[in-house]
């Protein structure tokens, strides 16, 4: 594929996925009765300083090694050679399956917004759960069509998107400060910890860590568009630690400022709906101002997705130029003319499509779909730290001359601080959300791992071991 994506469109991309701040208004409702503002607000802290030193990881290993697979590829060169094959492929499937629950998401988010003001305008409306459904595949088909025919002739979408993105910010954000009145006390934004879920308050704080998480999801996207960038030893470091710095900047200011305006939480605790819509009109204090950000917001998600699905369809496209899937000869193919993977896309796309079907079976889709895609991509990001770690950081696999370099003790401390992050709260990321446990308030992050791991199996054994053939580095005496 062509080298069509420049240094600041690449930060622009990296920023669209994450899109931090909207991530946070969009999750809000999982956190504010799960630990309220003290989860959110120092949940923030601790999850920026966690994809903070991911991103100076995934920058110092792209700087070296700047490949489509990411991830996968930086467990390949650095597992042991008895072992790099199945620990590259695994870490391989479940950054797929990590980036196709990133857009089933996203889509989700889509659905409730319209659904939201669909009902705003006619509340005698009654919603059923075929109704988002077909939003979500609708939506998902025009995203589709958008990145196969048009995305790659023009890059510049993504500067659009990141412009709205950060203009909507700005006028929501200033909206807020200015329209805003009563506001809340400083004692409530600072140290009111809400627990409304039955565990002790240690637990409940650390299963609330996936709002602040998810906000960003899709971190690596720079790593799996590093083929189409010029000089991406530079552009993708970049690209990775920028989507951090902006999002951690925009989403802090924005969730300080909304829980500043929440001076009413009863009414919001017995809302029954698209959360995020009414904790705009408290903030705003205007139904017609609430509207117009839920509007815009609607837009946002457009770029966003389509972000997501060229992203996630290049990672399968390396998967396939590995040979680590069924009909990868099929699935590498680029169409000559459009300059896109057309079977990747398909196949993403088809992906995104089942997730979708989870509407009309559960209501507790949403929150299940965000857990899998935190708990997956965390997983993805552990793995080749662990191995760095594992190589001591070795000159061999971290070339001296390399373009991004973390000094002496100071690329110890960082990895070693997110292997203990993820491993410490991955655990509690499986645990049912509230007690006591029913089918709604369950935990279903494990029927969603459980699937990945026996769709992944199955097509190692059917194919992948006897095909798949990671890269590998090899040292000259």
């Amino acid at each position: 594929m062509t080298k069509n994506i420049g240094p600041w469109a690449l930060i622009a991309i990296a920023f669209n996925v994450c899109n931090s701040w909207a991530g946070l208004t969009g999750t809000l409702n999982i956190s504010l009765f799960q630990g309220g503002p003290v989860a959110l607000v120092y949940g923030l802290l601790l999850s920026s300083s966690l994809y903070g030193c991911i991103a100076l990881t995934l920058a110092e290993l792209a700087s070296v090694y700047p490949t489509a697979g990411g991830q996968y590829h930086f467990v390949s060169i650095l597992a042991p050679s008895k072992f790099y094959r199945s620990l590259s492929y695994a870490c391989g499937m479940i950054t797929n399956f990590s980036w196709i629950a990133t857009g089933a998401a996203v889509n989700m988010i889509f659905s409730e917004e319209l659904m939201t003001l669909i009902m705003f305008y006619h509340p005698d409306f009654i919603p059923h759960p075929w109704h988002q459904f077909l939003f979500y595949q609708s939506f998902g088909l025009i995203i589709f069509i958008y990145n196969l025919l048009a995305l790659k002739k023009l890059p510049v979408t993504h500067f659009i998107g990141f412009f709205l993105c950060i203009s909507v910010f700005f006028g929501s954000f200033l909206a807020i400060l200015i329209l805003s009145s009563p506001k809340a006390s400083s004692q409530f934004v600072w140290t009111t910890f809400i627990n409304q879920t039955g565990w002790p308050d240690g637990v409940c704080f650390i299963t609330s860590l996936l709002t602040p998480c998810f906000i960003y999801s899709g971190l690596d996207a720079a790593l799996h568009l590093a083929e189409e960038v010029p000089n991406p030893r530079v552009a993708v470091p970049q690209a990775c630690l920028s989507a951090v710095g902006i999002g951690f900047l925009t989403s802090f200011a924005y969730l300080i400022a909304v829980l500043y305006t929440i001076v009413d939480l009863d009414s919001i605790r017995a809302f029954d709906g698209f959360l995020p819509f009414e904790l705009s009109r408290q903030s705003l204090r205007s139904d017609a101002g609430a509207v117009a950000v839920l509007i815009l917001s609607i837009g946002m998600t457009f770029f966003i997705l389509n972000a997501v699905l060229q992203t996630a369809s290049r990672l399968i496209w390396a998967l396939a130029k590995d040979n680590a899937l069924m009909f990868s000869n099929v699935i590498q193919k680029v169409h000559p003319r459009l300059d896109v993977p057309i079977s990747s896309l398909i196949f993403n796309t088809a992906s995104m499509a089942l997730c979708g079907c989870i509407y009309l079976a559960s209501s507790t889709a949403f929150n299940a779909i965000i857990g899998s895609c935190v708990v997956l991509q965390q997983l993805s990001y552990l793995m080749p730290t662990i191995l760095l770690i594992y190589r001591q950081r070795s000159e061999e696999f971290l070339p001296r001359d390399r373009t991004f370099r973390l000094r002496g003790w100071i690329g110890w401390l960082v990895n070693i601080w997110v292997i203990v992050v993820i491993s410490t709260s991955m655990a509690f990321f499986f645990l049912p959300p509230f007690l006591p446990v029913s089918a709604s308030t369950m935990n279903y992050n494990y029927v969603i791992i459980l699937v990945v791991f026996l769709l992944s199996s199955a097509n190692w054994f059917l194919h992948a071991n006897r095909h798949y053939h990671g890269p590998r580095v090899i040292f000259c005496s």
